[in-house]
């Protein structure tokens, strides 16, 4: 009998102990930091399907979506999936939302702490030796933006429908350039483009320096590629700022004749087409524009040498040897560095039709024209 007494004293001063932790606890359980777990705490699912009709044919491998709580108090959710979407685990509440394909070479994410600051840009080209201060220009890009979305506890995940659109424009052009034996080097960039876009705010803000251009010479043209961010219809409107297309030819004297053109009417008004046989589909976004560089008498001359300036040295027929290094191109045309290399040197002995020079090179089969 003594012994159940003792066996049930024991049981009650368990319970009392029991109790005394739950109302200590209690404290705890209301503070910020438990309120943090709960939030969270996954309790609802929406199944997110991407459309990518008349966006692009060619899907990015991965989507990155970011839901922007309308309570402060709570913590942003973000989740990877695949460009056909996928489940996302989210807890009930008032979001505003992005997505925007991962991975990209040139772009980089900056202020992606909010939906108001979350900004896309491109670096800065480094590894070219041609003292320019250029950035790169923005590869593909494709967003969603949604000021408002509402999800509900449900047991059912909840269907989101959305249509990314393509935020970058792709430009090419071509220009005559005749005395091509009398130039060492190119160097070609654009001022007054869109050199960042905030992807909630649907805004772009202007380049501070010129975005470089890709360069090619192909059966006597000089053929050049560039992006920049674009504003949508729908998107708050940027300062306006002349838009200069120039090339600096360094001739074979060392000496430099710059050319600038004006291109901000051709930028504007230019139709959705590309150029050359690979032409994209009229209209189609995110495909190339092919722009007409409005060059007095529609050709480049390159200006006679000085006096005295070897024909034979460093240009057509010269010693290539020594500019490999530089340019990050070898006598056959293939890039050593997986970057746009933005100067355009001879890359060959021989001086005849067809023959490549390695300016903004970013495949071997884009410099032997392949």
């Amino acid at each position: 009998m003594a012994s159940n007494v003792g066996e049930m004293s024991g049981m009650k001063d368990a319970r009392h102990m029991i109790l005394w932790l739950f109302f200590g606890l209690l404290p705890m359980l209301g503070s910020c930091d438990f309120r943090d777990m709960l939030d969270d705490y996954p309790v609802s699912g929406v199944q997110i399907k991407l459309d990518w009709k008349g966006v692009t044919d060619k899907l990015p491998q991965t989507m990155r979506i970011i839901f922007y709580p309308k309570d402060t108090q709570r913590r942003k959710v973000e989740s990877y999936l695949p460009a056909e979407g996928g489940e996302v685990k989210v807890p009930p509440g008032r979001y505003a939302v992005v997505a925007y394909n991962f991975n990209t070479e040139s772009i980089q994410i900056r202020g992606d702490e909010s939906y108001e600051t979350i900004e896309a840009f491109t670096g800065h080209c480094t590894g070219l030796d041609i003292h320019e201060d250029m950035v790169w220009s923005p590869d593909p890009l494709y967003v969603v933006a949604l000021d408002e979305v509402e999800i509900r506890q449900s047991d059912v995940a909840l269907p989101l429908d959305w249509k990314p659109e393509a935020v970058v424009d792709h430009y090419s052009f071509d220009i005559k350039v005749e005395g091509w034996d009398r130039i060492l080097s190119i160097i070609c960039h654009v001022d007054g483009l869109n050199g960042s876009y905030f992807i909630g705010n649907r805004a772009c803000h202007l380049s501070e320096v010129p975005i470089c251009v890709n360069t090619k010479r192909e059966n006597g043209l000089l053929w050049g590629y560039f992006s920049s961010f674009v504003l949508l219809k729908d998107a708050k409107t940027r300062a306006d700022s002349p838009m200069l297309l120039t090339l600096k030819i360094v001739k074979r004297d060392k000496t430099v004749q710059e050319v600038k053109v004006d291109i901000t009417e051709v930028i504007e008004t230019a139709p959705p087409s590309g150029g050359g046989e690979e032409e994209p589909d009229v209209g189609v976004p995110g495909s190339e524009i092919h722009i007409e560089v409005p060059v007095p008498e529609d050709k480049v001359v390159v200006d006679d040498l000085e006096p005295g300036t070897d024909e034979g040295d460093g240009g057509i027929g010269g010693d290539v040897d020594d500019w490999d290094d530089e340019t990050g191109c070898g006598a056959t045309g293939e890039l050593i560095a997986n970057r746009q290399i933005n100067i355009l040197t001879l890359i060959t002995d021989n001086y005849e039709e067809g023959f490549i020079f390695g300016f903004g090179c970013s495949s071997s089969n884009e410099l032997l024209g392949k």
